[in-house]
């Protein structure tokens, strides 16, 4: 009887014996299978990176296009600015031209007046001397108008800056350095010189002649 119930755990040993082959192919399988999908995963990263690249590269030319077409747009949208800042520009030295010749037409129509006298020989007669004096009138008002100034510096000290010097003499009445004539007026537009004005500046006061002994 103790050896017939001994069988059945021999049988359940070899049994266990026999299983135990396909236990460990099957875990060998699975770690085959586990590396091929570790392989599969890694293959699939190595794509990855590349399209991202491929990706990056798209996106920058993309990029690089909108930079260009913005570049041009700006530099065409200059182009036009320049030129109606042309035009425009044109356009007010044209009324600015126009607005002088305006102002200067009755001066003109003064001066023909005194030169209709002058031929007839009328250069004492009262129509020539009031063709004249109206010259005289309008002319500097039509360009104090146009903020042009006249340099007029006797009694002021000497600035080349706005003075021209032909020459220095003494003078009793002006110290040294102090325009004390002009020889010829000079104009400023606003702030800018168009021509100095040119003139003689003092020495200061002529120095004493010793006395000759008798």
């Amino acid at each position: 009887m103790g050896k017939k119930e001994n069988l059945p755990e021999e049988g359940q040993k070899e049994t266990e014996v026999q299983e135990a082959p396909e236990a460990v192919e099957e875990i060998e399988g699975e770690a085959e299978v586990s590396e091929d999908g570790q392989d599969a995963a890694e293959a699939e990263g190595d794509v990855e990176p590349e399209a991202e690249e491929v990706d990056e590269l798209t996106q920058a030319q993309q990029e690089a296009e909108a930079y260009k077409d913005r570049w041009m747009r700006l530099a065409a949208e200059f182009e036009n600015y320049k030129k109606r800042k042309a035009r425009e520009f044109d356009a007010l030295v044209q009324s600015a031209s126009e607005n002088v010749i305006r102002d200067l037409l009755p001066i003109l129509d003064a001066v023909d007046r005194a030169l209709v006298h002058s031929k007839d020989g009328q250069t004492d007669s009262e129509g020539y001397l009031e063709g004249v004096k109206m010259i005289m009138e309008q002319l500097p008002k039509v360009l104090h108008n146009r903020n042009l100034s006249e340099i007029r510096p006797v009694g002021e000290s000497f600035d080349p800056n706005f003075h021209e010097a032909l020459m220095q003499a003494p003078s009793e009445e002006h110290d040294v350095g102090v325009v004390m004539e002009v020889v010829e007026i000079g104009y400023q537009l606003r702030d800018k010189v168009l021509r100095p004005a040119k003139v003689v500046v003092s020495q200061g006061k002529p120095e004493a002649k010793p006395q000759e002994k008798k």
